[in-house]
């Protein structure tokens, strides 16, 4: 269970690539802040002494992954990104199948509605269909839920660890707290856990972010293991504690259909990652 968690501290000391690590931060602080940034600015932000990250970034622009304003002297993500992008997206056939589920679940609930999957130690949205409702909640595909702990996919994958590794995964948690409702008590994350293994889903009440609720159930493949998430995302205003029964119930079902249908392809080609425990 080493690393599985994005959120515990690994050891980059000994890293065998540390110019790609560096050059990976890079790119990971263009997506993140959305705008162009000056060389400066870049090698503040990740620490980076400005003659290494000058030669980073020209490896960068040589490449397609960065563009380079000359007026404003600043870089920004490139269009290779949307090449890739779209390599995966194409290759990715459980997506499209799954999309009929989401757009199912919207029907049925009128919120927004998600698919996520553990990549290794990060749990990806890999789809979404927005809610109908005038107040609508958006994420960006491809981005990570950062704590497991805090949030309704996170708490699925827990609740399904092997009870004998349960203790010693969750005993090198921090449980950082994000909210003033998030959980940091390890009894009432277990306690929560028991409950999400026996209902068949798991929710979270503005534990990752403020006013906003989730719930969730599991995807199995045919062995039985977890390979994806699929579940809503609600304004709390919207959706009280008391509606997740029904909500988790409607889930649960699509989530039991889309598990069934799995069973009947090869784990492989149906998803886009591996690396599943």
């Amino acid at each position: 269970m080493k690393n599985i968690f994005s959120y515990m501290k690994t050891d980059t000391t000994h890293t065998k690539a540390p110019a790609l690590l560096r050059g990976l931060k890079v790119l990971d602080l263009l997506a993140e802040e959305g705008s162009e940034l000056g060389l400066k600015s870049i090698a503040q932000a990740l620490d980076i002494p400005v003659p290494s990250l000058w030669r980073i970034l020209g490896v960068l622009r040589e490449n397609g992954y960065v563009l380079f304003d000359p007026d404003k002297k600043t870089y920004r993500l490139g269009f290779k990104f949307l090449y890739l992008g779209n390599i995966v997206l194409s290759r990715m056939g459980f997506r499209s199948q799954a999309r009929g589920y989401l757009k199912r679940l919207v029907e049925l609930t009128g919120e927004t509605a998600e698919l996520s999957a553990r990549v290794k130690d990060q749990l990806i949205l890999v789809d979404q269909v927005e809610g109908p409702d005038a107040v609508r909640l958006f994420s960006r595909i491809g981005s990570a839920y950062p704590y497991f702990h805090a949030t309704a996919p996170g708490k699925v994958y827990l609740a399904h660890i092997e009870r004998d590794k349960l203790q010693s995964v969750m005993a090198r948690m921090c449980l950082p707290k994000i909210t003033e409702h998030t959980i940091t008590r390890l009894d009432m994350l277990e306690m929560e856990l028991r409950s999400a293994l026996a209902n068949g889903f798991a929710s979270d009440t503005e534990e990752m972010r403020a006013g906003i609720c989730r719930v969730a159930s599991p995807v199995y493949d045919k062995t039985g293991k977890v390979v994806a998430c699929l579940g809503i995302a609600a304004p709390s205003f919207r959706i009280q504690k008391g509606d997740y029964h029904e909500i988790g119930s409607i889930i649960k079902e699509l989530s039991n259909q889309l598990s069934e249908e799995l069973k009947e392809k090869n784990p492989a080609d149906w998803l886009p990652f591996s690396g599943f425990p």
